[in-house]
């Protein structure tokens, strides 16, 4: 999973900086081309943006999945004191609520305990669960069941431009850890990859593991300073 470069969000577009760091994508992308089997991609202007930057040198293109275009959940901000999105609380406010660190509880926190929010993590979830079982893979609680042929597992590696919080809400929805910790733990910074793989130890059974989140050395190696676009200081 992929987060789109650096966005001008008021045009849902790539950053002049965004398109460098694109171009940089583009050169990883044309490396690992060989052993991707399938392309997709976030509706979202942004998305679409990186992902043309590295598909159109190589002649493809990614199919739309417009469940993944972000986490779309909103709630009242008590200390702004308006609705707005619902990923980005100040620390000495969310930690205070116990709910939101377990994954059994936290859509009961009264941060998330409203249509919209919960809405918007199904969506992804139900969305993402949908596209494994295409591929073979069907959610039974917490693990995924498989029913391999004589040709064995699926090999099959799939690359998803997208967005921050979109990959974050997967990573917890896999992983059975509370989507607001990873929310508020974790930073994609643009254009940095996600890579989660299965784990087949028991026939019929996977588990998937993450072994990245937000890489970025495609940048670091061409010399791109990484954005901090999404990352809260103040």
């Amino acid at each position: 999973m992929i987060r789109h470069g650096e966005p001008d969000y008021s045009t849902d577009s790539l950053t002049e900086k965004g398109r460098r760091e694109a171009a940089c994508l583009a050169k990883w992308i044309r490396r690992i081309d060989a052993d991707v089997s399938d392309y997709y991609v976030s509706p979202l202007g942004r998305a679409m943006e990186t992902c043309r930057t590295c598909l159109d040198p190589l002649g493809k293109e990614a199919t739309v999945l417009p469940w993944i275009e972000e986490y779309t959940g909103r709630t009242y901000n008590e200390r702004l004191g308006r609705v707005r999105h619902a990923w980005d609380f100040y620390p000495d406010d969310w930690t205070k609520d116990e709910t939101l660190f377990s994954a059994d509880t936290w859509q009961s926190s009264h941060y998330y305990d409203n249509d919209s929010c919960k809405d918007g993590y199904r969506v992804i979830t139900e969305g993402f669960d949908g596209l494994l079982e295409s591929y073979g893979y069907r959610r039974d609680g917490h693990v995924f069941r498989t029913q391999w042929g004589p040709e064995g597992p699926c090999e099959k590696t799939i690359v998803i431009f997208c967005h921050m919080i979109a990959t974050l809400t997967v990573v917890a929805h896999l992983t059975g850890i509370s989507a607001p910790l990873l929310w508020h733990g974790f930073y994609c910074a643009p254009t940095g990859l996600t890579v989660i793989e299965t784990e087949e130890r028991d026939p019929g059974t996977a588990w998937f593991r993450v072994r990245a989140i937000g890489e970025v050395a495609h940048l670091l190696s061409e010399g791109e300073p990484i954005s901090g676009s999404g990352f809260k200081k103040k």
